[in-house]
C-alpha cells in the first residue's frame, strides 16, 4: 500500500504492518508501529478493501486489524496494540463482536497447544 510521508513524499507499507486506519478532520490514517501515514481514501474504502483480511470498523473513526489487537480495556472501550502504545476506541453497538472474536482466538490458541 502506498501512503503519503508528513513532506509529500510516498512510501510503501506491507498490509502485515498496519495495526489500524483512523479518520481525523477529513484525512485517513494508517498507523503501524513504525508511526502514521496519510492515505488518500476514505474508510468506508478501506473497509471494503480489507475486510476479508481480518480488519473491521470498531467505530466510525477506524477500521482495526483484528489480528494484531493485544488486548480490549472493557471500561476505557479501547483495544491496545503489541507495545501498548497505541491503541483504537471501540463503539458500544460493535463491543459485543470485538469480544466474541476475541473469545474465539483464546479458544483456538488454546487447543492448538494441546
Amino acid at each position: 500500500m502506498r501512503v503519503l510521508l508528513n513532506d509529500g513524499a510516498s512510501r510503501d507499507i506491507r498490509e502485515e504492518d498496519i495495526l489500524y486506519f483512523s479518520s481525523y478532520k477529513n484525512a485517513i490514517f494508517v498507523h503501524t508501529k513504525e508511526g502514521e501515514f496519510v492515505l488518500p481514501t476514505t474508510l468506508s474504502d478501506l473497509l471494503a478493501a480489507y475486510k476479508g483480511n481480518g480488519f473491521e470498523r470498531l467505530d466510525r473513526s477506524n477500521v482495526v486489524s483484528l489480528n494484531q489487537i493485544d488486548c480490549y480495556d472493557s471500561e476505557r472501550k479501547i483495544v491496545t496494540f503489541q507495545q501498548g502504545e497505541q491503541f483504537a476506541t471501540v463503539s458500544e453497538p460493535n463491543e459485543p463482536r470485538l469480544k466474541r472474536f476475541l473469545a474465539s482466538r483464546t479458544k483456538d490458541s488454546s487447543e492448538s497447544s494441546k
